[in-house]
């Protein structure tokens, strides 16, 4: 292979990778949907709903 077509291959591949970064990134928390349906019956998707952040109460004690 000559440069130009390695230095081709390389930009093709991190385009690539940029593109599913910026779909995939932390903002969505998951990365792709089952599929399940559950979304729609219960209004909670399953891939996140054990990651939610638990907010603390104070003793009352």
């Amino acid at each position: 292979m000559t440069w130009m077509t390695w230095i081709l291959l390389v930009l093709v591949l991190g385009g690539a990778a940029w593109v599913w970064y910026r779909i995939n990134n932390d903002k969505s928390e998951a990365v792709s949907c089952y599929g399940c349906g559950q979304c729609a019956r219960t209004g909670e998707c399953v891939m996140v709903k054990g990651k939610k952040s638990v907010k603390k109460e104070k003793d009352p004690a």
